[in-house]
């Protein structure tokens, strides 16, 4: 047997080195030229729930739903966080590895597979940092049902990785797609429940917001994890609806502008 026989690399192998090769890449332009990258991406939601914390604190609220202010922001926050950070680094990716795609080995799932990791990681780890801090506060940080909340972050991201695929689809058409995310993204903070529950909320009101999926992924995510709430409009099938045919639509998207990805 010839060495370049004996040596050569399957295609998981080098799918593989690739996507790890991309990641690596990521991470150095990402955080490389800032020493305080990772520091941002624990320091953001974090600074985002004090604000929140503080405004109810001056109002005299130290707990909303029977569940203190702090948690109640946090928990809520960190999955909207990872929604919204995996919709605009998966519709970037092609564009961003534009030049490497010339190459016979990097395909276009590649940038998208190395992205998805990256924010996956990044997500469990600013999770377990952020509780273990809140922890050494002295809260409880343990969910009350790990398995349901598991699932609601598995299926948030599927949405999130559906709707990646098909925006990394329209921005190889229009270039601005981007920044109509962002623009949406904003107020989808606010009609996501972050800052209020569906027990705040008047019952004849519940239609303004439970068409939203992101209020079911921050009603479930709460449900799951405080014995103290439970959840009138949380619907594991319209949040599995909603992952199932985003991501199916998202793969379809994906395939049929496959061609597009290299050429454009």
């Amino acid at each position: 047997m010839s060495s370049a026989a004996k040596f050569r690399r399957s295609h998981w192998q080098i799918m593989c080195d690739v996507i790890f090769a991309l990641i690596i890449r990521e991470l150095k332009t990402r955080f490389g030229a800032n020493r305080l990258g990772y520091f941002w991406a624990l320091a953001e939601p974090m600074a985002q729930a004090g604000i929140l914390v503080l405004m109810f604190s001056l109002i005299g609220r130290s707990s909303l739903a029977g569940v203190p202010v702090a948690m109640f922001m946090l928990v809520a926050i960190l999955p909207f966080k990872l929604f919204s950070k995996i919709l605009p680094q998966l519709s970037a990716a092609i564009e961003a590895n534009k030049g490497l795609l010339g190459y016979r080995q990097v395909t276009a799932a590649d940038p998208i597979i190395s992205r998805l990791i990256i924010e996956v990681i990044t997500f469990f780890i600013v999770y377990v940092l952020l509780m273990g801090i809140m922890a050494w506060i002295g809260f409880s940080v343990l969910p009350d049902d790990l398995l349901q909340l598991l699932a609601v972050s598995g299926l948030t991201l599927v949405m999130a990785t559906g709707m990646g695929l098909m925006l990394c689809a329209a921005t190889t058409w229009w270039k601005d797609t981007g920044k109509i995310v962002s623009m949406i993204m904003q107020p989808m903070f606010i009609v996501s429940g972050i800052m209020f529950s569906a027990t705040m909320i008047p019952q004849q009101y519940w239609f303004l917001f439970v068409w939203n999926p992101l209020f079911h992924v921050t009603e479930l995510s709460r449900d799951a994890y405080f014995s103290a709430y439970q959840t009138p409009v949380g619907s594991f099938e319209y949040l599995g609806l909603w992952a199932i045919a985003s991501f199916t639509l998202g793969l379809m998207a994906f395939q049929v502008n496959r061609q597009r990805f290299i050429t454009s």
